[in-house]
């Protein structure tokens, strides 16, 4: 800073705290204050300081307070410089050094860390950022994923008894199961009956899908007697898909396991 702008910046200070310029004061702030140009942040450093406080402003406090102006604006712009190939190590500091001031000066806006280091969120997820928040409009419901046609040439090509289980489209009136459609039915003990269904659940599908060939009721219609004739179960599961040809194979081979004999304790001991 030239004794000029050393008076210039004294005249800025004096027309705040009313002091009295003389030569010997512009030369004496210019030397104090040699590596420090006289710009806005200098300025900004004087006005910050009387919006403050009525006590006069010295040099050391024109240096602390535009030191922290500018520091502000590095923290805000978090500068981030990867440097580039081949470089020498004198460029990487004039360059790194180059962009700091550049944060400084305010060239570089403010930004948060992710934008810095480029992890900041694409275009296409913060265009979705105005509707967090928002009620969903409900959409109709949808349809199945799979039409019944396809499920059933579907169902023809499976392995395993899970195909024969027609049974599975009507909801188990079992009082202890109550298993929903596409859901097997459990046992008391809660355990799924994988290869068969509850009897009721048999007479209820034979109900809704087979015409009854003793009494002639038509299908979702009872028969005449309490329960489902047995000509027409038989005639509700007479196209059951078979199972699979080599898995009746391995279990006609298999043996069956030996039952477990379980001890049961009496008055007299335990006995096997």
């Amino acid at each position: 800073m030239t004794p000029a702008e050393a008076a210039e910046l004294l005249a800025h200070c004096a027309a705040f705290d009313r002091r009295t310029i003389g030569e010997a004061d512009a030369r004496a702030w210019s030397r104090a204050l040699h590596d420090v140009p006289l710009d806005d942040d200098t300025r900004g450093a004087v006005a910050e300081h009387y919006a403050h406080t009525d006590q006069w402003i010295t040099v050391a406090q024109v240096r602390a307070i535009r030191a922290r102006i500018r520091s502000g604006r590095i923290d805000a712009a978090h500068p981030v410089y990867d440097g580039q190939p081949g470089e020498t190590g004198e460029q990487f500091v004039a360059r790194r050094r180059a962009q700091v001031t550049a944060a400084a000066e305010g060239e570089l806006p403010a930004r948060t860390i992710t934008q810095a280091i480029g992890a900041a969120p694409s275009e296409n997820l913060l265009a979705l950022l105005p509707a967090v928040g928002r009620p969903v409009v409900e959409a109709e419901e949808p349809g199945p994923y799979v039409d019944e046609q396809t499920r059933v040439e579907i169902r023809e090509h499976l392995p395993g008894n899970r195909a024969a289980l027609v049974e599975l489209e009507v909801d188990c009136p079992n009082s202890r199961c109550r298993a929903a459609r596409r859901h097997l039915c459990r046992s008391s003990r809660g355990r799924e009956l994988r290869g068969t269904v509850h009897g009721q659940r048999r007479d209820a599908y034979a109900v809704r899908h087979a015409q009854c060939p003793e009494c002639g009721a038509p299908p979702s219609h009872a028969c005449t007697t309490p329960e489902p004739h047995p000509a027409r179960v038989r005639a509700a599961t007479a196209d059951r898909p078979m199972p699979n040809r080599r898995q009746l194979d391995r279990l006609m081979r298999t043996p069956p396991a030996p039952r477990k004999s379980r001890a049961r304790h009496t008055t007299g001991g335990t006995q096997r």
